[in-house]
């Protein structure tokens, strides 16, 4: 009974609607106008949101069967404080960073359908670098101070986050890889090894070696 109501308001609503468009829109000179101005609208509309997606889509790199994605390498610089230096893709970044163990969150793109059947690859971009305290009471009281972000755009203009978001997989899906826990440790430096199925941080020396077995 509720939707033959709903589907009953409706039709009066279209019929309502009609009998308007019939009784003034015979005159149509008004609609040419109306129709350009709104198709030119939709049209900067559609090429700014393009523009934006062009803009976002530069941050991804093809994932290939083994992608070496950079080098992370920690200096202690304090107490429970690292300086963290990420190296790859001709770029160089440092952050701050604070805790006792690291995390890394990578972005990923995966092409479903249509996109995957012309070749589109997948992709990845660096997202952020995050420390922990083993104290629950220091990781409680630093909340998000503990986070480097790597990328810079913002989150309403983000295309990972709105794929996210819309859940759909009939042609992009966003995925995501984590390494999680591992201690920090001063010297320890690592090759970021992102690959199909995830992200490994391969160690490259005895202070990263020492850090992996602590995990």
């Amino acid at each position: 009974m509720q939707f033959f109501g709903l589907a009953l308001i409706a039709a009066v609503l279209a019929a309502l609607l009609v009998l308007l468009v019939v009784r003034y829109g015979w005159h149509l000179r008004w609609l040419a106008g109306w129709v350009k101005g709104n198709v030119l609208l939709l049209g900067l509309v559609l090429a700014t949101l393009i523009g934006l997606l062009a803009w976002d889509l530069q941050y991804f790199r093809v994932i290939e069967p083994r992608t070496t994605a950079g080098t992370l390498t920690f200096s202690k610089v304090g107490n429970q404080q690292y300086e963290a230096v990420l190296s790859g893709a001709g770029e160089e970044r440092r952050v701050r960073l604070t805790g006792d163990l690291w995390e890394l969150e990578v972005e990923v793109l995966r092409w479903h359908g249509l996109a995957s059947l012309i070749g589109l690859q997948d992709g990845y971009r660096m997202h952020r670098l995050l420390g922990r305290y083993i104290a629950l009471e220091q990781q409680r009281d630093a909340g998000s101070a503990l986070s480097a972000n790597f990328n810079p755009t913002p989150a309403w203009r983000d295309l990972w986050v709105w794929v996210d978001r819309l859940e759909s997989q009939a042609m992009v899906q966003a995925d995501a890889f984590e390494v999680r826990f591992v201690p920090l440790v001063d010297g320890a430096r690592f090759a970021l090894e992102v690959g199909p199925t995830g992200l490994t941080p391969e160690p490259l020396n005895a202070q990263a070696r020492a850090a992996m077995k602590g995990l």
